[in-house]
C-alpha cells in the first residue's frame, strides 16, 4: 500500500514535469517545489525492508585475549544470525621453558615477566636430554681423538689462591 501510494505520487509529479515545455520552466518547477521531492518516511521504509540483508559488523578483543571479527544479520522477525571469527596469538618456546622450573610431572615451565607461560611436555624434555647426552658423548669422543693426535693443547687444572 505504501509503495503504491509512492508510485502514484511519483507518476503525478512526472506528469507535471512532462508538461514543462523547456528546461527553464522545468528548472522553475523544481525550484518552486512542484518537482519530485522524495519523502523521507518512504525512504526509511525502503531501507527497513532491506535491513535484514545488511549486516552489523563487529571487531573486539575478549577476556581470553582473542580477537573477534564478524557480522550479525538481524531478520525481519528480530532473530539474529551471528557469524564470528576468533583469532588468538599463542607463543610457546620450549627453549625458554627449559630455562624455567621443573614440574612434578616431569615437564618444565617458564613464566615471562609479562605473564606469558612457556612449557615443554615430559616426553619432549626427556627426548631433548637424551639427544643432548648423545651429542655430548660424540663431542667427548672427538675431543679425545684431537688430544691423542696432539692437535688440542692440554688443559691445565689449577686452583686460584690469594697472594
Amino acid at each position: 500500500m505504501v509503495f503504491d501510494l509512492g508510485i502514484l505520487q511519483l507518476n503525478g509529479r512526472l506528469a507535471q514535469l512532462a508538461e514543462a515545455s523547456d528546461l527553464k520552466s522545468l528548472k522553475s518547477r523544481f525550484e518552486s517545489g512542484v518537482g519530485y521531492q522524495p519523502n523521507p518516511f518512504h525512504t526509511m521504509q525502503i531501507f527497513a525492508a532491506f535491513k535484514h540483508l545488511v549486516p552489523e559488523f563487529h571487531a573486539f578483543s575478549d577476556e581470553d585475549q582473542r580477537y573477534n571479527i564478524g557480522a550479525t544479520w538481524t531478520a525481519a522477525d528480530g532473530l539474529k544470525d551471528y557469524h564470528n571469527l576468533e583469532l588468538r596469538y599463542v607463543r610457546n618456546s620450549e627453549r625458554l621453558a627449559l630455562q624455567g622450573e621443573p614440574q612434578p610431572d616431569g615437564s618444565w615451565r617458564y613464566v615471562e615477566p609479562n605473564g606469558c607461560v612457556h612449557t615443554i611436555s615430559p616426553e619432549r624434555a626427556k627426548h631433548f636430554m637424551e639427544q643432548t647426552q648423545a651429542h655430548a658423548s660424540i663431542m667427548v669422543g672427538m675431543l679425545d681423538k684431537l688430544r691423542d693426535a696432539g692437535v688440542l693443547d692440554e688443559m691445565l687444572d689449577t686452583t686460584a689462591e690469594t697472594a
